[in-house]
């Protein structure tokens, strides 16, 4: 248990209390033992009665924080936070509204309203790929990464190349991928690819 020794947070603590107990809900003060009585003579306080009560030292109020909840709180705050900011990332430096689909679950629309907030403007039409030897090292360097998660593998990819959008990077890498074998290896195809 937490003592709380600030004014203002025990007097906030004990207007719930009397706010639980006005509204029916006092069930679970009875069960932290609390007596009815009390809780209902802390109904009827004053304002300034209540503000008293906060001020004494003798009136012990303590929090108890579940510690499990709050790991599994912090763990699920940070996932959330490192999902943002790598869906920020994506979109920055021009991840196609296709990998935002793929990777954030992220629908078109808003893939376009997210890069008007950033200003991360994709020009339109064309983008030249990189030459043909260019283009092997960046699918020899994705080979080579040992990350399983695809966000972060392409972030690394990015990082590695970071001369090129990552929707080129995306194109370099559908392009090599051995699902689609039917495909002309890059250096028989022409140098500019319909945007993704």
């Amino acid at each position: 248990m937490l003592p709380l020794s600030d004014r203002t947070l025990r007097l906030v603590v004990l207007h719930h209390l009397a706010l639980r107990e006005a509204e029916g809900k006092g069930e679970d003060l009875h069960c932290a033992g609390l007596a009815a009585e009390q809780l209902a003579e802390l109904r009827e306080l004053s304002a300034v009665d209540l503000y008293r009560l906060a001020s004494m030292r003798e009136v012990a109020i303590a929090i108890s924080v579940d510690a499990a909840g709050l790991r599994a709180g912090l763990h699920t705050l940070a996932s959330i936070n490192e999902s943002q900011a790598l869906e920020t990332y994506f979109l920055r430096h021009g991840a196609s509204a296709r990998m935002m689909h793929a990777l954030f679950k992220m629908r078109h629309k808003v893939t376009r309203q997210r890069r008007r907030e950033l200003g991360a403007w994709r020009p339109g039409g064309r983008f030249c790929l990189p030459d043909p030897p260019t283009r092997e090292r960046i699918f020899q360097s994705w080979c080579a990464l040992d990350e399983t998660n695809p966000r972060l593998r392409y972030l690394r990819l990015h990082q590695s190349f970071p001369d090129f959008s990552l929707a080129v990077l995306e194109t370099v890498v559908r392009e090599f991928a051995p699902a689609e074998p039917a495909r002309a290896p890059p250096s028989a195809r022409g140098s500019g690819e319909k945007r993704p």
